[in-house]
């Protein structure tokens, strides 16, 4: 499951968000109550703003906010959030 994150991590730097987004969506499969899940979903979100898919980036920022609420991901999500409005 660390691989997957970090070979999501490593996609989005090469601005390969579509791939990103499917890294670490396997990632989350795998597991979804890790320490770093919150990054995960935070880094979809950022992916999917990218790709100007503003919507799915409201939604997964909405999912994060709500699954890990006192998270430093969740936290960037809302300011996040606010700017995708």
């Amino acid at each position: 499951a660390s691989a997957r994150y970090w070979q999501g991590n490593a996609l989005y730097g090469k601005r390969d968000y579509k791939e990103a987004i499917a890294a670490f969506r396997a990632f989350l499969a795998k597991a979804p109550d890790s320490e770093r899940a919150p990054e995960a979903m935070l880094a979809i979100a950022n992916s999917q703003a990218e790709m100007k898919d503003r919507a799915g980036a409201r939604k997964t920022l909405d999912d994060l906010i709500k699954a890990h609420p006192k998270s430093e991901a969740a936290a960037a999500g809302k300011e996040r959030l606010a700017a995708l409005k």
